[in-house]
């Protein structure tokens, strides 16, 4: 605006210049009449008619008459000063305006009277004079500048001129910016943009508005130039509360004041229906060298995308929540997972994992570590005079003190049959021996309802990380060593470990070599983690397999062999690591060639056991664990009956029956009633008869524990890979999320769950896309979490509903 003044003022003074110039270039020429000549010819001609008038006033002798007349002349003439009129003898006849003073001062010689005598005759002889005074000129050259006529014209053009040109020409510099900054066929191609576009003047008002802005806005154009751009109702996207965004914050108000480029700023602008519109501003100055001649503003209408983004923030949101709380469950099941089904305790996978986590945290702070070794005594008697499901009663009210006692600061674990090994973090050697003997005497105060008269003891043993123990098993073992000198010191005692007591033992060497090579757990608990991360289906299964051996073996199996048949169990299926995974996970029938290859696997598990743990017992049981008792089968050189070692033939029973009982995508799990059957059936020329007694005994009391650690196991596999879909969608890891969903698939398809599977499917279908659709893909994951969520719950309160029942 400034500026413009300037200009305007500046171009008014050369326009009046230019004219003044011309004013005087006239008068040179002529073209100007002159003032001085014409006012004398005036002044002539009125005095000749004053004369002709009072000529023939006098001739009447009307001296009155012409005194009012020659008054009212000079009344009205205001260059008139007098008149007089003098006969020739000097008398003055009529005398107006003081004519007599006013005489006499010019005949005195004083200036500012220009005097005009014009004579008068009466008869043709003189009678007089007319007397004329009139102003004289300035004679300085202020004051004949001043009254000159072409100098007071020039004054007058110069000053009204100068205030009305630059009134003139300011309105024409503005309609000439106004409607040329954008020529026609510019404003033409703006037209053809698909964004909006405004151009403003220095007040923000719109000068043009393309047609993609009229449309957006549901203005029409000629609307919109007749309005500021500050009255369309704004509102800040960064503002949740929907308040007017106030004027001089708006983008192209910040870039006038600024004469700075406004970028990506995020307003909305509500529309008359109610909705709102999302536009990303960008706004640049008009101008250059710091004048400020207005704002060009684009404006990119990202309502669908910020509406899309907002949705997918809050599909993100709903995500990671679903996958907090699939942790949680995923948690929650796998406490289940590892707890003893019978007991609640810990099993000894679980065991030894955390054992390992508290025997390093043990070396390095220097904190004592002690292990205490229960073995209830004369269990066997129990079970053979009470039955099955008193001596399970019995080990249930067992695990009920012990976790009672230890199970705050301790960890408690099922080592095996009716063995239990605490470990007590923190405690010195002399206040473990301590909670050992309350421990004793409380397991000898608990009484069962049936029978009343049943009286429990319990043999301990108790050592601690003081006696340089070189790794967890073999705390374990000095712990065993005592166990066993309790039993030979007439049970119900507690036995303290010491080096002498060692030597008496024979050395915890020779205690090992009567056991056979120590296997350690930890290198089997990773074995089984890589065979779950191939296959968790198999891993599972191997896990159940295993349960089902210590539970059986537990009634005629000695601690070692108890170890061992687990071990065995565990690890019967790990050559499947070597199988690919479109035979592993193929969720059908295998072809005769894929047996082939899936065939293979016995062998490669045979080498990895054998070269990872250098036992033979444990090699030779799951070498053996195909052979059938009555002989045949595919492998003929194996042994039969007695001859195969009783391990691998209990091993075979359990691995058959898991199978037999186990829902697979091509049929139905079958009930326990028909195993059973089946394994009986089968009993002469594939399995032990003896041996199948034995487990349809065992077994039968609680046959769903297995089927219910299976679900267990099984929700928690397919509730990791779930969450690591989830983790892979929301760091939108295609390739991840391609490789998961496909295995994520075949896990569930192998399970029968085929929400999950096809849930699964989906996720695949929309990774493997050029374009990834996230809202759709977004959306999926949810309802694939969504169906773990409660399929977790489900099985979580199915389990606790059954824990419940167990300790019942």
């Amino acid at each position: 605006m400034g500026k413009v003044y300037l200009q305007s003022v500046r171009l008014a003074i050369a326009l009046v210049c230019v004219g003044a110039s011309l004013i005087l270039g006239a008068h040179w020429f002529g073209l100007i009449p002159d003032s001085t000549k014409a006012n004398a010819k005036h002044r002539r001609q009125l005095s000749e008619t004053i004369a002709m008038n009072a000529a023939a006033h006098v001739r009447k002798r009307q001296f009155v008459d012409l005194q009012t007349t020659v008054q009212t002349l000079v009344d009205r003439n205001p260059d008139l000063l007098s008149v007089g009129i003098r006969n020739t003898a000097g008398v003055l006849q009529v005398d107006s305006g003081h004519h007599a003073e006013i005489w006499e001062q010019q005949a005195a010689g004083k200036s500012g009277v220009d005097a005009i005598q014009v004579p008068i005759t009466l008869r043709r002889a003189a009678w007089g004079n007319v007397e004329l005074c009139f102003h004289a000129p300035e004679t300085t050259v202020a004051g004949a500048l001043a009254e000159h006529p072409l100098v007071r014209l020039l004054v007058f053009f110069c000053g009204v001129g100068v205030v009305a040109y630059t009134v003139f020409v300011g309105k024409v510099l503005r309609v000439f910016s106004n409607t040329q900054v954008v020529p026609e066929r510019v404003r033409q191609a703006l037209d053809t943009l698909a964004e909006g576009l405004l151009v403003l003047d220095e007040k923000a008002r719109i000068i043009l508005a393309n047609d993609a802005f009229a449309r957006t806005v549901d203005v029409a154009t000629e609307y919109l130039t007749e309005m500021s751009a500050d009255a369309l109702p704004w509102q800040s996207a960064d503002d949740e509360s929907c308040q007017p965004v106030a004027s001089e914050q708006l983008p192209w108000n910040l870039a006038i004041a600024d004469s700075t480029i406004q970028t990506e700023r995020m307003l909305w602008l509500q529309m008359d229906d109610g909705s709102r519109r999302i536009f990303s501003v960008n706004a640049a100055p008009l101008g250059g060298n710091g004048a400020r001649r207005g704002a060009l503003a684009t404006f990119r209408d990202v309502t669908h995308i910020e509406e899309h983004r907002a949705e997918l923030e809050r599909m993100l949101m709903l995500l990671r929540s679903s996958r907090d709380e699939i942790e949680e469950k995923n948690r929650e099941l796998e406490i289940l997972a590892t707890q003893d089904a019978l007991t609640g305790c810990l099993n000894r996978r679980a065991f030894f994992e955390r054992f390992g986590k508290r025997w390093t945290e043990s070396k390095a702070s220097g904190q004592p570590l002690s292990c205490i070794m229960i073995d209830n005594d004369h269990f066997k008697r129990v079970n053979d005079s009470y039955g099955h499901a008193t001596g399970d009663e019995v080990l249930r009210q067992v695990s009920k003190v012990l976790k009672q006692r230890h199970g705050v600061n301790g960890i408690v674990c099922r080592y095996g049959g009716e063995e239990f090994c605490v470990l007590l973090p923190n405690m010195t050697f002399e206040q473990a021996i301590e909670q050992a003997e309350v421990t004793r005497q409380a397991i000898s105060e608990i009484r069962l309802a049936d029978p009343a008269d049943l009286r429990l003891t319990a043999s301990i043993g108790v050592s601690e990380t003081r006696f340089d123990a070189e790794d967890p098993q073999e705390l374990i073992n000095q712990a065993d060593v005592c166990l066993y000198a309790a039993k030979r010191a007439g049970r119900n005692c507690v036995v303290p470990f010491s080096p002498k007591l060692a030597e008496i033992e024979g050395d915890l060497s020779q205690h090992a070599d009567r056991k056979g090579v120590e296997i350690p757990y930890q290198a089997v608990a990773a074995l089984v983690a890589t065979l779950s991360y191939r296959d968790a289906k198999t891993a599972e299964h191997s896990r159940r397999v295993a349960d089902l051996c210590t539970r059986v073996a537990s009634g005629f199996m000695d601690t070692y062999d108890l170890h061992l048949v687990e071990i065995a169990a565990l690890l019967h299926d790990i050559g499947k690591v070597g199988v690919p995974d479109h035979i592993l996970l193929k969720p059908g029938p295998l072809t005769k060639s894929e047996w082939e290859i899936m065939s293979r696997h016995d062998r490669i598990g045979v080498e990895i056991v054998e070269s990872a743990f250098e036992s033979p017992e444990l090699t030779r049981i799951i070498e053996t664990h195909h052979a059938f008792y009555g002989g045949g089968g595919r492998e003929k050189h194996l042994p039969i009956g007695k001859d195969i070692p009783l391990a691998a033939r209990l091993l075979t029973i359990c691995d058959s029956y898991d199978a037999i009982v186990s829902d697979r995508v091509y049929r139905k799990g079958r009930s326990h009633e028909e195993a059973i059957a089946e394994l009986r059936r089968c009993a002469p020329s594939q399995f032990d008869p003896d041996l199948v007694e034995r487990f349809a005994a065992a077994i039968s009391c609680n046959p769903n524990v297995e089927i219910n650690a299976s679900k267990n196991e099984a929700a928690i596999q397919i509730g990791y890979q779930v969450e690591r879909l989830a983790t892979a969608v929301d760091d939108q890891d295609a390739e991840g999320m391609k490789s998961l969903a496909a295995r994520l698939g075949m896990y569930a398809r192998s399970y029968n769950i085929n929400a999950i599977a096809m849930a699964a499917q989906r996720i695949e279908i929309h990774a493997c896309q050029e374009e990834i659709r996230w809202i759709e893909l977004l959306k999926d994951t949810n309802q694939l979490l969504d169906i773990c969520r409660a399929t977790q719950t489900d099985l979580l309160r199915r389990s606790l509903d059954h824990s419940v029942d167990a300790t019942r």
